[in-house]
């Protein structure tokens, strides 16, 4: 594993910005689609939002390796996740979670009728790397301090 730690993305994975997931058909065509949720799991996990029959899925079921690059929503930064697909999880405590994310997600895009969780695709994040920027760019202030802003949100 990388010298980033997956703890320092979680801000990307509120939900705020969609992620972008790369993936490789078994004749080599690679394929690119956006994510709903990637959603944190533990310091080696997280859970890609399963909700639609297509050909992620089916590259993934094929060769479980993926990349996932996601925005971090307040330094603008980018980072790059190499993945190893494990299982899929339709029902517990991260499939419940994942699903109230996406509601709350579906809701404020005005999607709800779209947006419909099949299952948890649970990943090993083997590699994190940030993207480098533009050297030339001002660098940004550091992040404030992390606020789970939907957990708030669930109980207020």
């Amino acid at each position: 594993m990388s010298a980033v730690d997956l703890a320092e993305l979680r801000p990307c994975l509120e939900g705020a910005i969609p992620a972008m997931m790369a993936t490789c058909a078994t004749d080599g065509t690679p394929n690119v689609a956006y994510l709903s949720q990637v959603f944190y799991v533990d310091e080696r996990h997280v859970a890609l939002s399963f909700q639609f029959f297509n050909k992620t899925r089916k590259n993934l079921l094929a060769q479980p390796c993926s990349t996932v690059l996601l925005l971090h929503p307040l330094t603008a930064c980018f980072y790059r996740l190499h993945l190893r697909y494990l299982r899929t999880e339709d029902s517990g405590p991260v499939f419940e979670s994942m699903k109230a994310q996406l509601s709350g997600i579906a809701s404020h895009s005005g999607m709800s009728h779209v947006f419909r969780l099949l299952g948890s695709d649970i990943h090993e994040v083997c590699d994190i790397e940030r993207v480098p920027g533009d050297p030339s760019s001002v660098p940004l202030p550091p992040a404030p301090p992390r606020c789970n802003l939907l957990g708030a949100l669930r109980r207020g």
